[in-house]
């Protein structure tokens, strides 16, 4: 089965997406780029990847509590693939197991990491999520996103 999605609104602030999904929030090594620029390189197993910091605070740390989140362009029902590929610019494909199914428009999709390593976790938003369980692949629209806590709210 493969779907295309048409976008939905991501967040009413990005405090209030904290909010509602700090559960999936997950702690991950950052290089920040240089000071102004929204840009994050967070290290994975997978690699680096290259997200839009959402959080108005400056970045000067070494690690950062964060949520990853997306938002959906295509997803499909796979048995094999890459974890993560990065198709340039900011496009991404990656696939995972669904995890959690939130509501209508919100899923959380795992990414297992084959060196046994902490596993990614995504906030994706799809019109049309996959079910539970499901394996897929998912084309992200740009840019990847992170919303980070900041020192006030921890």
């Amino acid at each position: 089965m493969s779907v295309t999605t048409r976008r939905v609104t991501l967040e009413d602030s990005p405090e209030a997406f904290w909010e509602r999904f700090s559960s999936y929030a997950q702690t991950w090594p950052i290089s920040p780029e240089p000071l102004g620029s929204p840009l994050l390189e967070v290290l994975t197993p997978w690699g680096p990847l290259f997200v839009f910091d959402r959080t108005l605070a400056p970045c000067s740390g070494e690690a950062a509590l964060m949520i990853f989140h997306g938002q959906v362009e295509r997803w499909e029902v796979v048995s094999e693939g890459t974890a993560i590929e990065h198709l340039g610019g900011g496009r991404y494909r990656v696939k995972g197991q669904v995890g959690d199914v939130l509501d209508a428009h919100f899923f959380v999709l795992k990414l297992e990491s084959v060196s046994s390593e902490k596993n990614l976790l995504m906030v994706l938003a799809a019109p049309n999520p996959p079910n539970a369980g499901a394996v897929v692949r998912v084309d992200l629209a740009p840019p990847l996103m992170v919303f980070r806590a900041d020192a006030n709210s921890r």
